[in-house]
């Protein structure tokens, strides 16, 4: 089973998310976090296989989240799930570590094939 934490600021993107990922076997969300500091904390007392992350959310944003994760040497796979054109962020999430940048436009098919990627490319 594939342990998925989400970090988005909007409960419904949380909530979809959560739906879409519950119809397949082997993906589950076993925590949520609706800001940067949260999704921190989770981080610190949980193991998972692969995040969802939000760039633009409360307290601390995508980016800053995935900037101290990797300071804190954690290499968990994060994809960055935002509402951001790939173009204009692509670049940065991937120097700061990101395994892949999907918009929110994205089919809930090529959300879950990600996932499924990066886990196992990990």
């Amino acid at each position: 089973m594939i342990r998925v934490l989400i970090a988005d600021d909007q409960s419904l993107m949380r909530e979809g998310l959560k739906l879409i990922l519950s119809e397949t076997e082997d993906l589950q969300v076993t925590e949520e976090a609706s800001n940067g500091e949260e999704a921190l904390d989770k981080l610190k007392h949980n193991s998972f296989d692969v995040m969802v992350l939000d760039i633009d959310m409360p307290k601390k944003s995508g980016f800053e989240v995935l900037s101290e994760l990797r300071a804190m040497g954690n290499q968990m796979p994060v994809v960055i799930l935002s509402t951001f054109s790939a173009d204009d962020y692509r670049d940065s999430a991937k120097k700061l570590g990101a395994a892949y940048y999907l918009t929110k436009a994205q089919a809930p098919e090529e959300i879950i094939d990600v996932l499924r990627k990066v886990v196992q490319n990990k």
